[in-house]
């Protein structure tokens, strides 16, 4: 059906479909490819983070990056030092408490990090918090205070922010946010102190701040409240992310056209997009839009030269893979692949699937 527009309580209609990017990912298990065709999904890793990276001096910030360490996982590590030592006891990690000193970790140089010999066993766990009751979710606190403090959000709107995008499951109180907020400043104070007193100097000077693709956005206001800085922090990596699937959106899309591939592209979410192709071309498939989204960038503070990192994923519906609760969901394309090289999975409408006891035919 049309999608219905109203204007002063009138009718009109405009255009087909909805926005997909306001799909609920709860819904998303109901999207499903054409016959004989899978999903493929290629989303930018850490995206947004990485170009903050870049816009400040070489320091522990973009030695994340250079080291392969996950950000989220760093900054809970520092958050909840008082409960790693009992979790890797009860998790049967280490025998007892003594066996394990957190400050070691917190210590270490960031390139040492993966060489010693307890953080691939700590960065697992903090992983799995986010499976652990909702006042152990370690790893969801690290990731919204990752997000948030890169754009300078204050305490009320990260408590918020926190409460919001947990559907309500999960509080902190004001102390608690501006602790989380001052760790993260004081891991990283080349974000405060290079990106964003660059960006205010430049908006101050000019009222034109320039993504790191090039284009420009002028700032309107006469006077910058305080409130508004925010915004223009986070103008530059978003601008940059969102035009880069864009521009990878378009180029896969003529390159479809030109070789006549039966691929069809579905969606564009500003960090990712999803095309679906025949069953058994996914690895191609993904390859190639993994190609048209890992950008070459250069960093505007020190010219240095880096490139952006995506995913691949691969599955029958829309919705992240899960063991039982959606065995045909979007998985990493390498689970896809037998020891032989060829695909696991033939064509998901013949699939015979039994679902809490309901045998269901696809």
């Amino acid at each position: 059906m049309p999608k219905k527009v109203w204007f002063n309580g009138k009718t009109k209609t405009k255009g087909w479909g909805g926005n997909l990017a306001n799909v609920e990912k709860s819904l998303r298990q109901i999207y499903i490819p054409d016959p004989g065709k899978i999903f493929v999904q290629v989303d930018q890793s850490g995206a947004e983070a990485l170009i903050v990276a870049h816009l400040c001096r070489d320091g522990n910030y973009r030695a994340l990056f250079k080291n392969g360490i996950k950000p989220h996982s760093y900054i809970a590590m520092h958050l909840f030092t008082d409960v790693w030592p009992k979790k890797m006891v009860e998790h049967r990690l280490i025998q007892s408490t003594s066996d394990f000193d957190i400050q070691e970790l917190i210590e270490c140089p960031i390139p040492q990090l993966k060489q010693h010999p307890f953080w691939r066993s700590l960065d697992s766990l903090i992983k799995k918090s986010d499976n652990w009751a909702l006042t152990e979710r370690y790893y969801y606190l690290g990731k919204q205070t990752e997000h948030s403090s890169n754009y300078d959000i204050k305490a009320p709107t990260f408590q918020m922010n926190i409460l919001v995008k947990s559907g309500g499951k999960i509080v902190i109180d004001r102390e608690q946010a501006e602790r989380f907020l001052a760790i993260k400043h004081a891991l990283y104070p080349e974000i405060k102190e290079d990106f964003h007193a660059n960006v205010r100097r430049q908006a101050e000077a000019t009222k034109i701040l320039y993504n790191l693709l090039g284009h420009p956005y002028c700032i309107s206001a006469y006077d910058i409240r305080e409130s508004d800085w925010k915004e223009y922090y986070a103008w530059i990596p978003q601008s940059t992310v969102g035009e880069i699937t864009n521009t990878a959106y378009h180029e896969l899309q003529a390159l479809i056209e030109e070789n006549k591939l039966a691929w069809d592209l579905l969606a564009n979410t500003h960090d990712s997009y999803m095309c679906q192709c025949p069953i058994g071309e996914e690895r191609e498939c993904a390859q190639t839009m993994q190609r048209f989204i890992n950008r070459d960038l250069v960093s505007p503070f020190d010219g240095t030269q880096f490139q952006m990192k995506s995913e691949a994923v691969a599955g029958y519906n829309w919705a992240p893979y899960d063991e039982k609760k959606n065995p045909l969901g979007l998985k990493a394309i390498e689970w896809r692949i037998t020891k032989s090289g060829k695909a696991i999975v033939q064509d998901y409408h013949l699939l015979t699937i039994s679902f809490n006891g309901v045998i269901v035919i696809w």
